[in-house]
Parts: structure tokens; sequence; C-alpha cells
């Protein structure tokens, strides 16, 4: 009998790791976040190669439950693309009065979230912030107590940068009508208290940083401008100037706002309730612009609010609001509220990338760390 010896495996084949980078990356492309990371970890040249889908653009959810033990803690996280949810495991530990604080999301970026743990008192109260990664081991890092119990913040860029700056505007406790502005770096053992302007907390639905200025969003569509390098606050858009439209809306609708790349929406709805009312921040004329649709774009709406493009593999989702409802989420197709209306009921409508369901309370988007 005669053995027949491949040439090729005589000379010796390339090793993986020499593949050329255009074959690298098309491999990358048919592979979802997860798969990505652990292939990015083979080899060097496997690191190199960076690129998403279309598809992985979308959101994936990160689910919280109430314990009496815990208060609230991570249990999952649902990837849209793989319609895998994967368990957590490490726990978010309350840091004060087991079953009396509250946990709040405050905002996020690359992967990580502001949470702000409230401990509320009869007169007056406190909170604890803290950064959260699900997607790290490190999961958490501490962030200095602030002494109040109603506020929104957010942060302005990635932890890795130097010029990393944390923002609250929160309610005097010891005087009316007044809002305190305090800021705050990593390493930082206080907030550092800026000014305080006159003004209703709650009416203040958000704040966002755009370019090196904090902005505020009210409920009615004022909108204020905080420079922390001059320390200067400005109110650019009053509630006189804002139509009768958003004064009436704001008095019976939930308001909430997305930033994206600039541009600013926001966003009356009811959850059983249609047609969903948009409005987008026309910066020139300092004036909100009501709109009819959003192209070819999807909104994911929520505590934490993404708006991104709808196209290739994800093109069916273009021109919907996805929330979240209970136990699951729930997507509004805006084309039904436009036009005669028949009803005014909304029928909830489900979509294949979020039919997962959990017993979990709280629901919030995310946005997987880039992969650079």
């Amino acid at each position: 009998m005669s053995v027949v010896t491949d040439k090729r495996l005589r000379r010796g084949s390339p090793p993986w790791s020499d593949l050329p980078h255009d074959i690298l990356c098309c491999i990358m492309g048919h592979l979802c976040y997860v798969d990505q990371i652990q292939f990015r970890a083979v080899c060097k040249n496997f690191g190199l190669v960076a690129g998403i889908r279309p598809k992985d653009k979308l959101p994936w959810v990160l689910t919280l439950n109430f314990s009496f033990k815990n208060d609230m803690y991570p249990s999952s996280l649902y990837d849209p693309c793989t319609l895998e949810a994967y368990k957590l495991d490490h726990e978010l530990t309350s840091s004060s009065w087991t079953g009396v604080v509250k946990l709040q999301v405050c905002g996020a970026r690359n992967g990580w979230l502001l949470l702000a743990e409230i401990t509320p008192f009869f007169f007056f109260g406190h909170t604890d912030f803290y950064l959260y990664n699900p997607f790290t081991d490190d999961a958490s890092i501490n962030l200095p107590r602030l002494r109040t119990k109603e506020f929104k913040a957010t942060f302005t860029s990635n932890l890795t940068s130097p010029d990393c700056l944390f923002f609250a505007i929160h309610a005097d406790e010891e005087r009316e009508k007044v809002m305190c502005i305090s800021t705050c770096s990593l390493g930082d053992r206080k907030w550092t208290e800026s000014l305080a302007v006159e003004g209703n907390l709650k009416q203040v639905i958000g704040v966002v940083y755009i370019k090196g200025i904090f902005y505020c969003i009210f409920k009615t569509g004022m909108l204020g401008s905080f420079n922390p390098a001059t320390k200067k606050w400005s109110l650019l858009i009053s509630e006189n100037t804002n139509s009768s439209e958003l004064r009436s809306l704001a008095d019976s609708f939930e308001a909430r706002f997305v930033e994206s790349d600039g541009e600013v929406l926001l966003v009356y709805s009811k959850r059983s309730y249609k047609p969903w009312h948009i409005f987008r921040l026309d910066w020139l004329q300092m004036t909100w612009v009501k709109e009819v649709s959003l192209g070819n774009r999807v909104l994911f709406l929520g505590d934490i609010s993404f708006l991104i493009s709808a196209d290739g593999e994800i093109k069916d989702l273009s021109d919907r609001i996805y929330y979240h409802g209970f136990r699951r989420s729930y997507f509004y197709p805006i084309k039904s509220g436009i036009g005669q209306i028949r009803s005014h009921s909304l029928i909830r409508q489900s979509c294949k990338h979020y039919e997962d369901r959990s017993p979990h309370m709280l629901r919030v988007w995310i946005e997987p760390p880039t992969l650079l």
C-alpha cells in the first residue's frame, strides 16, 4: 500500500495568524459581539481587526431585579444579535440601608453606566454614585456621596480620559425652587458645588454633554446650559417661548429625550395611547420643531436612550420607537400614529430582536464597549 503525502503539508502551511487582513475582516463580520471579543484575543494579528456588523449596532438589554437582600442587582445581559441572555456572576450589593434605597440609572458611555443609589429620609437624603460596567470583571467604581435625593446626572467622556468630568444638577435641601450644580472627577473625595440657579428640578428630565457644554432639558421644552470652564449658567429656551402644544403635552404625557451626535430629540409618550409626539431641537433658531418620522433610523427610548441608523440587516426596524414594558420590550411604529386615527389605543408590538421575556422589573438599554 502506498502513502500519498500532500506537498503543501511537507512544505509547511502558513500559520492562521498570518491570514491577510481583508480575510480576517470578512471573518469578523460574521461574528456576534461576544465572539468578536474572543476572536481578537487569539493573537496579536487578530487583535488588530476592528469592525461591527450593522446588526451589532443594536443596544443590548441589561435586566435588573428587586431583591429584599440586595435591593437591586444585575441579573443578565441580552444580546439581540444572537437572541441569547448572559447571566452575570457579579452582583451589585447595597451600600446603604437594605430595603430602603432606590437605584437610578443616570447616564451611559461605552459600556459604562452611571448609577445612583438614593437613600431618602423624612426631610433630607443622600445619594451614593458609582460607575458600573457589566462587560468587565472590574464591575464598579465608587464616586463621592452627594447630599440630595432629587437630581439628574451624567458624565463627559470615557473613563480613561483625564478630562472625564461628572455633573449633577440637584435640589437645594434648604431652599425651594433652587437648583444646585455640582461637579467632580475620578479620585475626588467630594463634589464641588459651582453655583445655584432658580428653577424647578422636578421639571428636568435629563442632562446631556455636547462639545464642552452640559445641557439641561426640561419637560416643558425649556433648555439650560452650563459651561464647566467658565462656571456660567444660561437659559437658552424659556417656557414662555415654547408653543402651547409643548406645554399641553408636558401636562399629560411622559417626556424623555435622546442625544445622538449633537442631535437632540424630545419625545412625549403614553404607554397605552397614540400618537406619540417627537420634537427636534433646532440649534440655529433655538426652538423645538415637530417631526413626523425618524426616516431610516430607529429610536430606543428609556432611562438610557439611543438613536441609530437602520440599514443593512436591520432596515426593517426603521421609523420605530422601542421601549420597555413590564418584563419585556416593545416597539411603537411611528407611521401608525400619522394621519387619520381610528383608535387612540396603542397596540404594543414585539420584534424578533427583542423577544426575550424575563421576570426582572427594570430593563436598561446599554451599548457594548466599542471594539477599537
